[in-house]
């Protein structure tokens, strides 16, 4: 029996290495979200025969990268609170300002419909 193997046969110290399919699964996203995020080097994976694949090590940065925490109210930023609207000040009227006044109705001939 090899040094480096245990009596069940798996070698030790040797990661196991996921493919995208299953660390997808793992991770509750789809295959293709997976390799993206790898070949913009934005998550750790290891490249094996053209393949990426990833460990459980791999996979807990993932979840660390992405991971977001409540922010926590500092001491210097106020505690936002529900605005409540303010009343509206009445304008002042200008003197020299014409009220409008709506255009008065047009008057149809009755004749002129009925022909």
């Amino acid at each position: 029996m090899n040094s480096a193997q245990t009596p069940q046969g798996r070698l030790t110290g040797v990661p196991t290495l996921l493919t995208a399919e299953e660390a997808a699964t793992i991770l509750r996203v789809r295959p293709s979200w997976l390799e993206r995020q790898a070949a913009k080097r934005k998550i750790p994976f290891s490249m094996l025969g053209g393949c990426y694949r990833f460990t459980a090590d791999h996979l807990m940065q993932i979840v660390a990268i992405f991971e977001a925490s409540p922010d926590q109210p500092s001491e210097e930023t106020p505690v936002r609170t529900r605005r409540t609207k303010a009343p509206r000040q009445a304008l002042p009227k200008p003197s020299n300002v014409t009220p409008l006044r709506a255009r008065p109705r047009r008057q149809t001939n009755s004749h002129n419909a009925a022909a």
